[in-house]
């Protein structure tokens, strides 16, 4: 009896995969059409944008773009500051206490 539940499934399963590669065939097939009007009637997506006549006759002045700022580069090597740690009174009552665990 599995035998027979075994080729059922494996049907199944090839039979499914017919229809989904069928499908698809299918379904490219309408979209190449309805691409094809959409074209027609000036709905594609390579021309997603509006058609827009020059700048210049449309009374419209491009700003031109500033340079950017630049800062003179130091030439100088200079050592990274030590930075001090700040006062923090809870820190500091963490630190004595690990150090007294470390002692003890």
């Amino acid at each position: 009896m599995s035998r027979f539940i075994q080729l059922l499934q494996n049907t199944l399963i090839r039979f499914v995969a017919f229809l989904s590669v069928a499908l698809k065939s299918i379904a490219n097939f309408f979209k190449g059409i309805s691409a094809f009007f959409a074209n027609l009637f000036g709905f594609s997506e390579s021309q997603s944008q509006y058609y827009l006549e020059k700048d210049d006759s449309q009374g419209i002045k491009r700003s031109e773009s500033k340079p950017m700022l630049t800062t003179d580069q130091k030439t100088s090597f200079e050592p990274p500051t030590n930075r001090r740690r700040t006062n923090n009174k809870q820190m500091d009552y963490y630190l004595k206490m690990a150090q007294e665990i470390k002692k003890g």
